[in-house]
């Protein structure tokens, strides 16, 4: 008997509302007893919600139960610890892998702002520059021509 994993307690919480007792045990590849067993600890329900109208047939499907053992035999996220490893390139869950993502546009746009401000100083001095040069002209202006009128 092999020993729950935390991806595979998630994976019950969320799957056995929609697949049920049989369809759990096919994806986890337990028991219908042990899926049972763990499911009333974790006070999961493993009854399909009545009125349902939708067909579940589809997500019992080879595929999805491919990547549902795929998922609970990965590893957890690296950088938060709570979630599966679903982002390869980056090994990270996908809500890191997004933070992450944001994380290096916020960067890109702080560093533009600040290049930004930077060019607007720097216009600002220009202007000063010109406006200081031009009334620094005025007095020597206004003296030469008060010497050339003496």
């Amino acid at each position: 008997m092999r020993p729950w994993t935390t991806a595979e307690l998630e994976a019950l919480r969320i799957l056995a509302p929609v697949l049920g007792g049989r369809g759990c045990a096919e994806a986890f590849e337990r028991s219908h007893s042990a899926i049972k067993q763990k499911a009333c600890e974790l006070g999961v329900s493993l009854r399909r919600p009545k009125g349902r109208q939708t067909d579940l047939r589809p997500l019992a499907g080879p595929t999805v139960l491919r990547r549902i053992r795929e998922l609970t035999d990965a590893e957890l996220c690296p950088a938060c610890g709570k979630r599966l490893i679903g982002v390869k390139r980056t090994g990270l869950c996908g809500r890191c892998h997004f933070q992450g993502l944001v994380a290096v546009h916020e960067e890109e746009i702080a560093r533009l702002e600040g290049q930004r401000e930077l060019w607007a100083a720097r216009s600002k001095l220009r202007r000063r520059r010109r406006e200081l040069g031009t009334v620094d002209a005025a007095p020597d202006d206004v003296e030469r021509d008060h010497k050339g009128h003496d």
